[in-house]
């Protein structure tokens, strides 16, 4: 496809979205935003209304009150689906066909430009250039996964949203996601990732939207585009004064949260925490305690 089209440059919008289904109110009244580049998680137990709350935004269901623009679109103008990548929980292809037919086909439709060449390598990227020539039908869950992830990446879409992407992938399958999903942010793409997994959200999302009983129940913002947040872990017996004046916070038990704004400032940081005596065993970047929220909202 050619990239004629310009690159999403206000990404999703949702307003006071309602969906019922006869007396049964499953949204009641949601308000999301997913920005070009950034990937948003949305969690919430079986029920909350995440499958949902999909379906509405890719127009497979029509809400019953509210807005859903992307890229300042109504979501079901062609220009939007044109530029749209979706990988379903559960893949329904046509199992006759090959990998290889399959994704050739998708790519048509998508009328994506050099076509043979575009396709082998996406097969290549996803591992499954060995089964190209094989039928879906003898393909395993987890190569469907792959399958699927293909012909949602094969156009390049400025919008991917990817209900439970890791379902059925063993742990490289699941790296490879997380990888795939840093490219498409990379590029600027707006990501909308539903899964249950807390940990891989953690790992990949920027914001997490907590849904339960249809509504958003809480927001948290995992990564900062301004600013790194690190847990500096230490040995019983630092200074806890010394501490708390380098890192701006007080140390709680054997760690202390600091804000920076580099790479290297995290390298000085540990440096300066060293020069007091304390035994500094573990550095990590500090994200929201997901599962600890999820116990709380759900």
């Amino acid at each position: 496809m050619s990239r004629s089209l310009p690159r999403a440059e206000r990404g999703v919008q949702v307003r006071a979205l309602k969906k019922s289904f006869g007396s049964h109110a499953v949204l009641q009244g949601i308000d999301l935003d997913v920005a070009p580049g950034e990937v948003v998680g949305l969690i919430g137990p079986n029920g909350a209304g995440k499958t949902t709350l999909m379906s509405c935004l890719l127009a497979f269901l029509h809400p019953n009150a509210g807005e859903i623009t992307i890229d300042g679109l109504p979501n079901d103008d062609l220009r939007v689906r044109r530029r749209t990548g979706f990988v379903p929980e559960r893949m329904n292809f046509d199992r006759r066909a090959t990998g290889y037919s399959f994704l050739r086909y998708m790519a048509g439709l998508a009328r994506v430009g050099n076509r043979e060449t575009k396709v082998r390598a996406m097969l290549e990227r996803l591992g499954i250039a060995g089964a190209a020539d094989r039928r879906l039908s003898q393909y395993s869950r987890g190569m469907l996964q792959r399958i699927g992830m293909c012909q949602a990446l094969i156009h390049d879409p400025d919008f991917l949203f990817l209900d439970e992407p890791t379902s059925g992938l063993d742990p490289n399958g699941v790296l490879l996601v997380r990888d795939l999903i840093a490219e498409q942010k990379q590029r600027g793409a707006a990501v909308l990732l539903n899964s249950h997994q807390l940990a891989e959200v953690g790992k990949v999302c920027d914001r997490v939207f907590f849904l339960n009983r249809g509504v958003i129940g809480r927001e948290e913002t995992l990564r900062h585009a301004d600013r790194i947040v690190i847990a500096i872990t230490m040995l019983p017996g630092f200074d806890a004064n010394a501490i708390a004046r380098i890192a701006g916070n007080a140390p709680k038990e054997n760690v202390v949260i600091a804000t920076v704004e580099t790479e290297a400032d995290i390298a000085q940081m540990v440096r300066e925490v060293i020069a007091t005596g304390a035994g500094v065993i573990d550095v990590r970047k500090h994200t929201a305690d997901l599962e600890g929220i999820f116990r709380g909202v759900a």
